[in-house]
């Protein structure tokens, strides 16, 4: 009996010590590139952290996800974060303990207490009773709750329903404050108030709209050849942009002139089966002063894309020059990470795992850092490719297996023929005695 609680108590301890394990290494030699990043003096790093952008040979060979990167120095492993470089806009609520609630005249107000540490602020959401209304909100701020500093005078707020849909706007905005009280005052409004509205919720934000950043790829036109599109004359434009790259824009520069052309825009990797990236109508008035057309659409990877513009009777467009854009790919991690260098970042290993590495719930959403750039493409010299299956390295014994299969049944069917044979001549001999 005793045993049962040693094999419990046994497997208890294998478990735990299986869970405070640290987590296998990953083998460098299933990367087959990489690239080198020079480590900065710690001077130069203000804040502590240090940045880099793929480039369109690195687009090309990661995976559209980028989960394959792994930046190193030497042999420790340094955590990062990538981020695709859209603009976004974040929000962050806090809570707030609402006291002194009041009425004067026209006016409604109330303070709040943010707490003894407030976080910065820049936003505050107002919720008021009534419809089809236009008041007008100060906000003030109080690091004591004695004396008040006006933050914003006169915000609009308002609230309009009509045909069943309503345009409202109840946030205002004011410049980032660390005060630990906020006071609300809103303004009845004269044509529809008779007295100080009623004042229902209040929220405090932070709001921070991170902006984004962009990055280009010069696109090489292969040639303009001349077709027609839906039984229209049209000129039709392929550019090669060197490697397969995330694109959301493609911007045309273009000669003088006035027009206005219906086009259509493919990514062609496979010419056999292109993809409608975005059509519409390419135009410029004579006023215009702007050379640049550009024409945007939902992130797609591609190397290859057709421009499609109908003509009828007009010359060809004057197109200069291609360029695509898409959202940066940003890799962030910590410089105390880098040690003396050099920084090598691998790539292209389409078997790996996302890292997930924890850095993520540390950085904030607006960081700076200290932009390093990369290094020329490098092989890496340990680079083990993974074995191909058996039926790749040696192919001819596929038909060795499927001939030899082909034999046994031919055999088969041989032994079936010459057994269906002999019962049949079998009953053909016994049919005179009867």
């Amino acid at each position: 009996m005793r045993r049962i609680p040693l094999a419990i108590g046994a497997g208890a301890l294998w478990a735990a010590l299986w869970a405070q394990a640290p987590r296998a290494p990953e083998r460098l030699s299933a990367w087959p590139s990489f690239r080198e990043i020079p480590v900065p003096r710690v001077q130069l790093v203000r804040n502590g952290l240090l940045d880099f952008v793929f480039d369109g040979e690195m687009l090309d060979r990661t995976r559209a996800d980028g989960a394959d990167v792994r930046v190193y120095d030497g042999t420790q492993e340094i955590p990062y974060v990538l981020r695709v470089r859209r603009e976004i806009d974040t929000s962050t609520a806090f809570t707030a303990r609402e006291f002194n609630r009041s009425t004067e005249g026209g006016v409604t107000q109330a303070s709040y207490d943010l707490g003894e540490q407030p976080q910065q602020h820049n936003q505050v959401e107002i919720e008021t009773a009534g419809d089809n209304f236009r008041r007008l909100v100060d906000v003030q701020g109080s690091a004591d709750g004695v004396e008040w500093y006006t933050l914003v005078s006169g915000a609009i707020t308002f609230q309009f329903t009509a045909r069943g849909r309503t345009v409202e706007q109840k946030s205002v905005d004011y410049p980032v404050s660390r005060y630990r009280y906020l006071r609300i005052r809103v303004e009845r409004d004269s044509q529809v108030d008779r007295a100080a509205p009623e004042l229902k919720t209040v929220r405090i934000f932070r709001s921070v709209r991170v902006k984004g950043e962009m990055v280009s790829f010069r696109g090489n036109p292969e040639s303009l050849d001349a077709d027609r599109l839906y039984g229209r004359p049209a000129s039709i434009w392929r550019v090669d942009f060197g490697a397969r790259i995330p694109l959301e824009r493609l911007v045309l520069t273009m000669g003088s002139g006035v027009f206005s052309r219906p086009y259509q825009l493919d990514a062609i990797d496979d010419p056999a089966s292109p993809t409608a990236l975005a059509s519409g109508v390419l135009a410029r008035s004579e006023d215009a002063t702007d050379r640049q057309q550009t024409i945007e659409f939902p992130e797609r990877f591609a190397r290859r894309v057709k421009l499609t513009v109908t003509d009828d009777r007009n010359a060809p467009l004057p197109i200069l020059e291609f360029t695509a854009q898409s959202a940066a790919r940003q890799v962030v991690f910590e410089a105390q990470s880098a040690g003396a260098g050099p920084i090598r970042v691998y790539y292209g290993n389409p078997r790996a795992l996302a890292p997930h590495y924890d850095l993520a719930a540390r950085l904030p959403a607006e960081l700076r850092a200290l932009r390093m750039p990369l290094g020329p493409r490098r092989e890496n010299p340990i680079y083990r490719p993974e074995p191909k299956p058996f039926s790749e390295r040696s192919p001819w014994l596929v038909y060795v297996v499927l001939g030899a299969a082909s034999l046994v049944l031919a055999a088969i069917l041989l032994s079936l023929v010459r057994a269906s044979a002999g019962e049949a001549t079998g009953l053909t001999a016994e049919a005179p005695r009867r």
